[in-house]
């Protein structure tokens, strides 16, 4: 069972809202590994485990940060830039991690 732990807006009484509380329009989201160009992009949330959002932390990949995409996930592994530094993520992980352009 995936959980999503992870979300920079949450969901009250079917409506998104955002964290002063007021509503607001739904962004729409992909996969990190949908991306095909390079380029900037918001995370927007990160499916999976306690561990695996821990992780992702960990290295600066959370909702509301901005991430510049370095090498399209084409293979088995995507570049991406976050906070300064390059990070290496498989493809499970990218296909976890939703972004907004």
């Amino acid at each position: 069972m995936v959980k999503k732990f992870f979300t920079h807006n949450c969901v009250r009484n079917g409506l998104l809202h955002g964290r002063s509380g007021q509503p607001v329009t739904p962004v729409p989201t992909t996969p990190l590994s949908q991306k095909k160009k390079c380029g900037r992009a918001r995370v927007c949330s990160i499916n999976g485990d306690r561990k695996h959002c821990a992780r992702m932390a960990a290295l600066g990949v959370y909702p509301g940060n901005e991430i510049e995409l370095i090498s399209p996930a084409d293979g088995e592994r995507c570049l991406i830039k976050v906070h300064g530094g390059t990070i290496s993520i498989d493809r499970d992980t990218t296909e976890n991690i939703l972004i907004s352009e």
